[in-house]
């Protein structure tokens, strides 16, 4: 498996095709998680989905449309994943 290097940290990087292994990996063993990490996963992703909120007041404030536009699709999407998560988890 070829990995990128960082050239600014030095790190291995993950390629868009990792990444999207890894994805499926994780999706394909999500119902091997234990509640208590699924419930942990769903509080960090509704922390991530505040900051995606932020940055939309802040680009409707400033004028960056295009940051509008496109992370209001990004919203509607989380929203919906941490939808199917919060009955899972029983939140």
């Amino acid at each position: 498996m070829k990995t990128k290097v960082d050239m600014k940290s030095g790190n291995d990087c993950l390629t868009r095709e990792e990444k999207d292994l890894l994805k499926a990996e994780i999706r394909g063993a999500w119902s091997e998680f234990p509640l208590e990490m699924k419930r942990y996963i769903y509080e960090t992703k509704k922390q991530k989905l505040q900051v995606l909120y932020m940055i939309q007041d802040w680009a409707k404030n400033n004028g960056h449309q295009v940051i509008v536009d496109l992370i209001s699709r990004r919203i509607a999407h989380k929203e919906e994943k941490l939808k199917k998560i919060k009955e899972e988890v029983g939140e």
